[in-house]
């Protein structure tokens, strides 16, 4: 919990009344290594923030996972195209190593938001940032080679490669495991 109560006091300077009130609305779950956190065909219904672990977002394709995202410590979690629009899910999230997770009561989050209208604030920053990264990752797929959106990612992401599968970063590349390994030889 000390992720979370840090990521909240500094990114929103709740004071301790106030994150006392919000840690109401989430309880902790475990994931195993491999364990889904939503599976393509599933609704998702709920959030979460990682308090340790490694989770990734991908796609189904012909038999290939095409990676869309990650997410690692003080993260959030969840897919807003199912869970805001109620449909189901196009996309897998995985836990690609044992995580611990602050799993959100959306329905009392929304109580205390009624509440404490301050804490609408998380939802809209959330939201922010899940907009500016999405547009983002589009722009660089669309206008950076892949020597570029790799040093980004590592900019972004520093610890990467100490805890993700070589052929998985590939995918989010957007490129083969071989290029990678070639752009990596040069640096």
């Amino acid at each position: 919990m000390n992720n979370l109560v840090a990521y909240l006091t500094s990114n929103f300077h709740f004071t301790p009344t106030e994150v006392a009130s919000i840690l109401t609305c989430f309880s902790s779950k475990t994931y195993q290594k491999n364990d889904f956190f939503l599976k393509e065909g599933q609704y998702c219904k709920n959030v979460i923030f990682v308090e340790k672990g490694v989770f990734m977002y991908y796609h189904q394709v012909d038999g290939d996972e095409k990676v869309c995202d990650f997410a690692f410590e003080n993260d959030w979690v969840t897919y807003y195209k199912s869970l805001l629009g109620q449909l189901p899910s196009d996309m897998n999230i995985r836990a690609l190593t044992a995580a611990t997770v602050w799993l959100l009561d959306i329905q009392k989050m929304e109580s205390l938001s009624k509440e404490l209208p301050k804490v609408g604030t998380i939802r809209t920053s959330l939201a922010e940032a899940y907009f500016t990264k999405s547009t983002q990752r589009v722009t660089h797929l669309n206008h950076l080679d892949a020597k570029a959106r790799y040093e980004i990612l590592l900019r972004d992401m520093p610890s990467i490669h100490q805890r993700v599968p070589q052929y998985y970063i590939a995918s989010y590349l957007g490129i083969k495991p071989q290029s990678l390994s070639r752009i990596r030889a040069v640096k």
